[in-house]
């Protein structure tokens, strides 16, 4: 922990006091929630960033998307609009967000919207659009004034909630007693091979109530990499890259490229930036001509800069390490 954090341990004891307040005057139905008639599904977590929400929004959205129309919400991180929008085929990641344009582009039949207040969004979205049988939302576990059916927590495996403490110092939204709230809870961005017994550890420090279930996830990368054409990862052994990154949380990718032999310089911006001229320019200048490697989501912002010839993307799902099926009937359970 920097000197800098420990200095500000002060603000974080009146951070925390705030929150715990404000949670209790909820628990207790002293301040009022809104209550939807049709399922809705937060994925959201305790720390700021990070943890692998939108591959588990893109994992929910895959088993649901079949069988039931699915409204998409969220807030809409970086983009240059404010207020409720519905997207449609001519949104742009620069109108709706990184993340809501991914999903809009991996799910065609899935109505997307963004919005900073939930409620404001959800009711907008229902008046809107016809028959929709259910919400998935991103990042939307400290709203509270919204009641939701399922609330689904993501801890990251390297830095696990119960280890952590309230901003500024710690890395928390909320005090770690907010887990009570959820009724899943997911440990991400595990090791593969995580073994049987390190998860009883894990569960044990969780200490899970009745309600709640535990479940450990880890990121599978795919080997095939994106862009004008496609290029596998094996043929870039030994060879040096650009690595370009604008996410919370680039470990794994790092440690994926490591693992592969694969070399690299690191371009590390904040997560959802957005990419200037000036960006641009010095990636190619970086680059020098080398194969550049982002996220998805850096990619399409990337090139809706700029179009460069050299520049992949890497894609990425969740992948469960135990009890699969039954995290699919936990989600499936929220329409009885």
């Amino acid at each position: 922990m920097s000197l800098l954090r420990i200095l500000l341990f002060p603000i974080s004891l009146l951070y925390f006091l705030y929150q715990f307040i404000r949670n209790k005057l909820y628990d207790l139905k002293l301040i009022k929630y809104y209550e939807f008639d049709i399922p809705i599904i937060s994925v959201g977590n305790l720390s700021v960033g990070g943890t692998g929400k939108t591959p588990l929004v893109n994992y929910i959205i895959s088993i649901l998307k079949n069988d039931y129309k699915i409204g998409f919400l969220s807030r809409g991180y970086g983009r240059d609009s404010s207020g409720y929008i519905l997207a449609n085929e001519r949104s742009d990641v620069i109108e709706i967000g990184d993340e809501p344009y991914l999903i809009k582009r991996n799910h065609k039949g899935v109505t997307v919207a963004v919005a900073e207040k939930r409620v404001i969004g959800i009711k907008n979205t229902i008046e809107r659009v016809d028959n929709i049988q259910m919400f998935v939302l991103d990042d939307a576990f400290q709203h509270r004034n919204l009641k939701c059916s399922l609330n689904i927590v993501l801890s990251k495996f390297s830095n696990p909630y119960y280890n952590d403490f309230v901003l500024p110092t710690g890395n928390l939204r909320e005090p770690k007693s907010g887990i009570k709230r959820a009724q899943i809870i997911i440990i991400s961005k595990c090791p593969p091979e995580l073994e049987i017994n390190k998860r009883q550890e894990i569960i044990k420090k969780i200490a899970p109530l009745s309600h709640q279930k535990v479940f450990f996830t880890t990121i599978d990368y795919n080997h095939s990499l994106k862009g004008k054409d496609q290029i596998k990862i094996k043929d870039l052994v030994d060879s040096h890259i650009l690595l370009v990154t604008g996410i919370a949380d680039s470990s794994e990718l790092e440690k994926f490229l490591k693992k592969n032999r694969i070399s690299f310089d690191h371009l590390k911006f904040n997560d959802h930036h957005k990419y200037s001229d000036f960006d641009i320019n010095t990636i190619k200048s970086k680059s020098l001509d080398n194969k550049i490697i982002t996220t998805k989501k850096d990619y399409y912002k990337i090139i809706n800069n700029q179009s460069l010839d050299n520049i992949y993307y890497i894609d990425i799902k969740v992948k469960f390490l135990n009890d699969e099926n039954n995290f699919k009937s936990e989600i499936l359970n929220t329409f009885k």
